[in-house]
This record gives structure tokens, sequence and C-alpha cells, in this order.
């Protein structure tokens, strides 16, 4: 990795997505709408951030990794801070989570990485957003290519 002139030569975001009705979703989850290539990037963090949670509902973000960035073929990862749940203890609280894997956290065959926020809570009342931050580039240049390609 390069010395780092400008931090977004060496972290980058992607596209997440967001709902005021969480537990309204289809399946009660939002996925980040594409899965970045993890190619150039040693390091992807996922980063939500949910308000008007009901007390004792649990809120659920998870990293997969997949075959493409579409999400195809995608399975969760299962090491240890590849994940993060929360349960309100509240009438109503904000939190943020957060969830990360590196590249050689990935299965053989695997080179895509996003995330999944679910709840179970069936009443759509969570406001929530979820995006992936890239981090740690892999290669010292001034712009970095695609993250999906």
């Amino acid at each position: 990795m390069g010395n780092v002139h400008i931090y977004k030569q060496h972290y980058a975001s992607q596209t997440g997505d967001m709902t005021t009705a969480l537990g309204g979703e289809s399946s009660d989850k939002i996925t980040t709408p594409t899965f970045v290539f993890m190619k150039n990037y040693d390091l992807v963090r996922a980063v939500a951030q949910v308000s008007n949670v009901v007390s004792t509902h649990i809120i659920s973000l998870k990293m997969y990794e997949a075959t493409a960035t579409g999400g195809g073929g995608s399975t969760s990862l299962t090491h240890a801070q590849a994940s993060d749940d929360y349960t309100s203890a509240a009438s109503t609280t904000l939190d943020i989570l957060e969830a990360q894997t590196r590249g050689e956290d990935l299965t053989s065959g695997y080179g895509y990485v996003g995330a999944i926020l679910s709840t179970n809570d069936p009443d759509g009342t969570e406001v929530a957003s979820l995006h992936l931050e890239c981090g740690r580039a892999r290669y010292k240049q001034s712009s970095m290519p695609s993250m999906t390609a």
C-alpha cells in the first residue's frame, strides 16, 4: 500500500440503501445495491445507522461474499467481525452497527462483498441506512479503478 496523500485514494464509499420502514421491506431487510470487488482493496466495512427501534426488537447487520457484483451466489461470512447485532432496550432508540471483512477472509472463488441489514420487527417502524466503505487500497495510483470491477 502506498502513502496516503488524499483520503479518497485509499478509502472509497459505495452507494448503499436507505428505508423509512425497515420491517416493511420485503423479507424485512435492505441490501447494498452492489457488491464491491475486493481486487483493489484489502478491507470492506459495512456501516448501518438505525433509529426508531422499538424495545426488544433486534437489528442485524451481516456481510456476504459473492461471485458477482449483483450478489450472485452470495453466502454469509461467518468470522466474528462480519456481523453486528443490536437489541433495543428503550421505546425508541438510535444506534450504529458496524461489520468488516478482509480479502483473506473470502472463500476461494468469491471476490465480491456486500451487506444486508435486517430486523425481526414486522411492523416496519425502523428508519435505517446502510453503506459500504472500501479501505486500504492495494496499489498506489492517483485514482483507483471502479469498486465493482
